[in-house]
């Protein structure tokens, strides 16, 4: 125990401070180098001094003030029969006892005593006013004050002494108070910390197995435990309770989680299991066609073989990259295969292409008005060479077939047109029809002067209008008649 946690003793505890035998004279007005002298019991009064110190809890003083010593001593008296008594407030308390027949020099070791106690709650004060204590120093100072000031067996203003030991008492409790609100503060904080460390835990094992990067979990929950003990040594230790909590807490996220990856990853195996089984059945199905020279058909399975395989499920990614590898190899051999096979066949269609092209030169040299008999049979041996020359590029396709189409219609109407001209009943209803409207024309002229004699507006605007649309007619036929010679 330190000196500042020593309690003090009482002056007439003669069993708590050893005694010496040696007497030594005691000097008018020495300094004091070390610690004061303990208050002496009635029989050290009687001739023995001890050499302990009395109060090593307050620093020592060259010398005891003597005004101080007196004021102290008018709180003490000492009876007929050597009690010696203190004012002690409203009682008068008996303090120990004496053979000192003077009572100036009874009194001192009292009073002394009683100035030991003022430098000691001097001591106090100073120690309190430090910008920073522990608990244990304060609790230690509350003990000392404690014991100190209980029936303290001393002569002096023991009330006064008393409001000042109750005031520093009072600034020692208030420093504790605000240590344990520092304490509960950073408590509280540290319980935030580790609460939002084991919800980052829960928040992970509740997260979807299928959206888990498995490989970064496994290394978050391999670091939990370490994380744990790093914030138990580092930070605020929590109260038991909360602390047990979180870590069940914890461990039950870690039980769930190790429970999760396990089945997690035996139905990934189980899929990865049956996604081999569906694209070695589509490897088989694709190598079984590889050799086909069927090319729109097999074109046609490989692309729905194709589709199947991308809504296939996905396996491992060692096992998937070796299966499309041999499916893939099936599927270039029949596609290389069959773009060998077209650009031989295009370049047969080009050949065509150029004769098909100078056929349509020939074509376009026919001229129906000449001798349309003649055009039409060098059109036959035209589309007979045409269909003879066979296939074209599929991009050349429309273009020349659209340009055989239009000398073949244009033969066919010269063909049409040439009809209508020589046809006898045609010629008889034009010729007829001439006749007719030559006798309604004159008819209607008739109507019209007739019109015009009697000076009826509406009369001659209706046989106007009906002789123009016969004149009108008339031509229409007239030049058909001119075309049919």
């Amino acid at each position: 125990m330190s000196e500042s946690e020593t309690p003090l003793p009482s002056p007439s505890s003669a069993d708590q401070a050893p005694e010496t035998t040696e007497q030594t004279p005691e000097p008018a007005s020495p300094p004091r180098p070390g610690p004061k002298p303990p208050v002496p019991s009635p029989k050290v009064l009687a001739g023995k001094r001890p050499t302990a110190a009395l109060l090593p809890a307050a620093p020592p003083v060259a010398e005891y003030d003597e005004e101080s010593l007196a004021a102290a001593k008018t709180f003490g008296s000492v009876a007929e029969d050597g009690t010696v008594t203190v004012q002690d407030g409203t009682q008068v308390r008996t303090i120990g006892t004496t053979t000192e027949s003077d009572h100036d020099q009874a009194l001192a070791p009292y009073a002394r005593a009683y100035l030991d106690l003022v430098a000691f709650l001097d001591l106090t004060q100073k120690k309190l006013t430090a910008p920073q204590h522990t608990q244990n120093e304060l609790n230690r100072l509350l003990e000392n004050l404690r014991k100190n000031m209980k029936e303290p067996q001393v002569v002096g203003d023991i009330p006064a002494l008393r409001a000042r030991a109750h005031e520093l008492r009072e600034q020692a409790k208030g420093k504790i108070q605000e240590l344990e609100a520092q304490r509960a503060q950073a408590r509280a904080e540290a319980t935030r910390r580790r609460t939002e460390f084991v919800e980052s835990i829960e928040a992970l094992v509740a997260t979807d197995p299928e959206q888990i990067s498995w490989k970064n979990a496994g290394e978050t929950m391999r670091g939990m435990v370490p994380t744990w003990k790093q914030m138990q040594n580092e930070d605020v230790s929590l109260d038991r309770s909360t602390e047990d909590a979180l870590w069940k807490r914890l461990s039950a996220a870690r039980s769930t989680f190790d429970r999760m990856r396990r089945r997690f990853f035996s139905q990934l195996d189980q899929k990865h299991t049956e996604a081999a089984t569906i694209k070695e059945e589509l490897i088989t199905r694709a190598e079984a066609m590889q050799d086909s020279t069927d090319w729109g058909p097999t074109v046609r399975a490989f692309k729905d073989l194709m589709q199947e395989w991308r809504e296939a499920p996905r396996g491992s990614r060692k096992k998937d990259d070796a299966q499309w590898k041999r499916f893939k190899s099936a599927q270039d051999r029949f596609f290389t295969a069959r773009n060998a096979d077209l650009e031989k066949t295009e370049a047969v269609q080009r050949e065509n292409l150029a004769v098909k092209e100078a056929l349509l030169v020939e074509a376009e040299s026919i001229d129906p008005a000449k001798d349309i008999e003649a055009a039409k049979e060098t059109l036959r041996s035209i589309q007979e060479r045409w269909e003879a020359a066979g296939k074209v590029p599929r991009s050349d396709m429309r273009r020349i077939e659209e340009r055989l189409r239009s000398i073949e219609r244009s033969v066919k109407k010269a063909e049409e047109d040439e009809w209508r001209r020589t046809d006898p009943r045609t010629r008889a209803r034009v010729e007829g029809a001439s006749s007719q409207l030559h006798s309604a024309i004159a008819s209607y002229e008739e109507a019209l002067d007739k019109a015009r004699a009697g000076g009826d507006p509406e009369r001659i605007a209706e046989a106007e209008a009906a002789l123009e649309a016969r004149k009108e007619w008339l031509a229409v036929i007239e030049r058909s008649a001119r075309e049919l010679g």
